[in-house]
């Protein structure tokens, strides 16, 4: 996602930034994430600009942006020619969904989620059983989902992409007390105990991440490319920390406003073709960083996908955020189910070749939408989609209150009961958000993770204050998360 920002260090050009998920006219696009520790050569400095909408660059504060709830067009399966062509929802940006389409019949090939999971599961809650008075079940086992090696343990996770430009500026962190530490030692002192990690294509492309292509948000190195993810899983690793890997298949934000495809992959002549470079392409991430012993314990396919992945291409109009896109002629869109399938399957076959003990997670932002939900799961299932981990986006400012949010995850763990699920970016609500998550059934609820706790946006107050640079813990926002690690049995 990507919102306007706020508060962000000392020394950076920070304006609203849109982090390439075209989100609700109330919060417009903008974004960035945090990062980790200190001491690495490769961290680097925020240099964020201003986005408003999905085509107009705007200065200052947040800008309107493209629709983000329920997604963009095409979610509801294979449309109509009139529904894929047009039939604009202006809210929305793009075709209107169609709730009451039904996914195509399982011909006996597709797999079906309607069966008892197939692997371990530890925390296995009984059925009616009382919350203790903080809302949270009972803590039977630590133990949530096979990761292979070691099971996973309940993952309250944070998203610190955007650590790497902070330090190459020059900021450092400190904790609640002043003493000054590295922002995962922060968080892992206050009960975190996983990071989530972007990563672009090629950042300094044109209109890539890094190159500020249509606007001024260039940066000084590249960020969010491989070697950066590299060094940010190196640490994670190092801090004794579970790591979530977030492809964005583009070489900028990916969100439900654009999905950019990456220019090495504007070429391709087929879908067919495409998904081969994507498949390739998450197969060579993976092999660096299980090469130096980063091997991520999840990995996301896509960021952000309810209308699809690698389905826009940039025209003159487009800013360095990514926004005012043309449609790709060879394109994932859901419009076209079966070419999204197509690369998921891509993506999913490269994550399983690297590690089949390596969990994937599907990421969409419908949440506040359990028709669109739904149907996208059936769409994706029916398709032959084999999928791990349905995450979802949890922001009170785009996707509604938690009351929402609860909805939607109850009807799909009972709708679907052999997946696993998380809340992969949320803020604010933690407490409620992690109740959610923490008491679904059969320790089926993965995680969650924190957005940007040093940002402050439309999104969300950040965990920090910035103090020329120095970023120091709120003493009230962490005593939240030292609650909550005492709520979930985290050590």
């Amino acid at each position: 996602m990507v919102w306007g920002l706020a508060g962000c260090q000392g020394g950076a050009d920070v304006k609203a930034h849109p982090d390439a998920d075209a989100r609700s006219a109330a919060g417009g696009n903008s974004g960035s994430a945090l990062g980790g520790s200190s001491g690495i050569a490769t961290d680097g400095g925020m240099n964020l600009g201003t986005s408003g909408g999905n085509s107009a660059m705007a200065t200052g504060g947040a800008a309107a942006g493209g629709a983000h709830t329920g997604g963009v067009g095409g979610t509801g399966g294979d449309l109509p020619d009139a529904a894929a062509d047009g039939a604009v929802d202006p809210s929305r940006d793009g075709p209107l969904p169609n709730p009451d389409l039904a996914a195509p019949a399982n011909d006996g090939n597709a797999p079906r989620f309607d069966a008892a999971p197939d692997w371990p599961l530890g925390r296995d809650a009984a059925a009616g059983e009382a919350a203790r008075p903080d809302g949270f079940l009972p803590v039977l086992d630590s133990a949530r989902i096979d990761g292979g090696p070691a099971a996973l343990p309940y993952l309250l996770g944070a998203d610190i992409s955007s650590m790497q430009e902070q330090m190459d500026q020059g900021a450092r962190y400190a904790d609640t007390d002043g003493t000054e530490k590295s922002l995962l030692e922060i968080l892992k002192a206050h009960g975190f105990n996983a990071i989530r990690v972007r990563t672009f294509v090629n950042p300094t492309a044109p209109y890539g991440y890094d190159t500020g292509t249509g606007g001024t948000c260039s940066k000084t190195a590249a960020y969010g490319d491989k070697a950066h993810v590299i060094a940010m899983g190196q640490l994670i690793k190092a801090a004794g920390m579970r790591f979530l890997l977030d492809f964005h298949y583009s070489d900028t934000w990916a969100d439900p406003g654009k999905q950019i495809v990456p220019q090495p992959w504007r070429q391709a002549a087929s879908i067919a073709d495409m998904a081969g470079l994507l498949k390739a392409y998450s197969k060579d991430v993976l092999a660096g960083l299980v090469a130096v012993g980063a091997r991520p314990d999840l990995v996301q396919v896509g960021n952000e996908i309810t209308p699809g992945l690698c389905m826009h291409i940039p025209n003159s109009s487009t800013d360095c955020w990514g926004n005012g896109v043309s449609p790709s002629p060879v394109s994932g869109s859901t419009a076209n189910w079966s070419n999204t399938a197509t690369l998921l399957t891509a993506g999913i076959a490269g994550v399983r070749e690297t590690d089949p003990a390596i969990k994937v997670m599907l990421h969409i932002e419908s949440t506040d939408d359990l028709a669109t939900t739904r149907t996208w799961v059936k769409n994706a299932v029916a398709h032959g989609v084999q999928f791990d981990v349905l995450g979802l986006s949890c922001y009170t400012a785009f996707e509604g209150p938690p009351s929402g949010w609860q909805t939607t995850f109850t009807a799909m763990a009972a709708e679907f009961p052999a997946l696993s699920f998380a809340i992969a970016e949320y803020s604010p609500e933690p407490a409620q958000a992690n109740q959610i998550i923490h008491n679904l059934p059969s320790g089926r609820g993965l995680g969650t993770f924190l957005w940007e706790p040093t940002q402050s946006g439309a999104w969300g107050t950040a965990l920090f204050t910035d103090s020329a640079g120095v970023y120091r813990a709120q003493s009230t926002a962490f005593a939240e998360y030292d609650t909550l690690r005492s709520s979930l049995g985290l050590p």
